[in-house]
């Protein structure tokens, strides 16, 4: 079956090739017009698929995610194009070209993960999206920036690093034309998934959010970090243009200083966030959907004998899937999916 998707960002452990393993998993255990929450929404793909039939509630800490939710799950009648882009932001966009009233991404990402012309040309589509009136067209507009920024990096196809100046990719990629990008992934975003329910999106950690969850929600979905690498270490660059708040950027890399770490990222806690979340899960008595993956963090049996603590029904489920590695080539890794009711 083909689901809705709009793809904007390649996003470690991203399931837009996974849609149709994950997205029955999840139908099966709920009806039409029920409500599915997903506490980690990360690129909100599987939110996205299921929103013709379902009510979504979406979450995450970082706010580029909290931004592609708002456009496509909170978001049911906004529309952007190309001719309405060129219409609403050129203005603004020249403005800030020759004005420089945003600037920081020509100040301190020069020669870095862009050339200096993609830099101006970033924080002029950034205050030209500022300019804009209504919430839902700003995130939608930010999407495709977001879009146009991850198509020119000059990075292996993340930014935890940046290509060094001598790198036989770097000339291509410095040429490209941000501004172009963005107008043309503007297209994308004509046709929005409307459902006619009020779906929500929520910007804090999962624990808060499960906390002041009520009866109401029939399925949770959750996709949590499968290894040790922090997806705040590879996607800072997107927190920074949706904030555009001049934060403090530290090492080579010009991380942000307020980065957030997942503790389904180490050993010593990973079993209790899993815990944690099918306590809470269990208590109201909704079905959880989990994915993970064959070389998870925690090991898959651990994960089962944990299943059976908190659930009666245990479906264990598995699929081969070429992984993205984000620049350090790609593994055949099995895709691991556990249906709990």
């Amino acid at each position: 079956m083909e689901y809705d998707n709009i793809f904007i960002l390649r996003y470690m452990g991203n399931k837009n090739r996974l849609l149709n393993f994950v997205v029955p998993a999840i139908e099966e255990v709920t009806g039409e017009g029920d409500t599915v929450c997903d506490p980690m929404a990360g690129t909100h793909c599987i939110c996205y698929a299921l929103k013709n039939r379902n009510k979504i509630i979406a979450n995450d800490i970082q706010q580029y995610s909290y931004i592609i939710g708002r456009a496509l799950i909170e978001n049911n009648t906004e529309t952007i194009s190309k001719d309405e882009a060129e219409e609403e932001l050129t203005g603004f966009y020249l403005k800030n070209q020759k004005e420089n009233r945003f600037r920081f991404f020509y100040e301190n990402y020069t020669d870095t993960y862009f050339a200096k012309e993609q830099c101006l040309a970033i924080d002029s589509i950034r205050y030209a999206i500022d300019m804009v009136g209504d919430k839902y067209k700003q995130a939608l507009y930010l999407c495709a920036l977001m879009h146009a920024m991850c198509k020119v990096q000059s990075t292996p196809g993340h930014f935890a690093q940046f290509m060094p100046k001598e790198h036989q990719r770097i000339l291509p990629l410095r040429a490209m034309d941000v501004w172009e990008e963005f107008l043309n992934k503007c297209d994308d975003f004509r046709k929005i998934v409307n459902n006619g329910m009020e779906n929500k999106v929520y910007r804090t950690d999962y624990k808060e959010l499960l906390s002041n969850m009520d009866d109401s929600v029939s399925c949770y979905y959750i996709d949590p970090p499968y290894s040790g690498e922090q997806y705040s270490r590879f996607y800072h660059v997107l927190e920074t243009v949706v904030k555009y708040d001049n934060p403090k950027l530290k090492h080579k890399a010009l991380y942000r200083n307020d980065r957030f770490k997942s503790g389904f990222c180490y050993k010593r806690s990973v079993e209790s966030e899993f815990e944690l979340i099918m306590k809470e899960v269990s208590e109201r008595q909704s079905s959880l959907v989990i994915s993970y993956s064959e070389k998870g963090t925690l090991p898959l049996e651990k994960l089962k004998k944990l299943s059976s603590r908190y659930f009666k029904h245990v479906d264990f489920r598995q699929n081969s899937h070429t992984h993205s590695t984000l620049g350090k080539g790609s593994n055949n890794i099995k895709e691991i999916l556990l249906i709990l009711n």
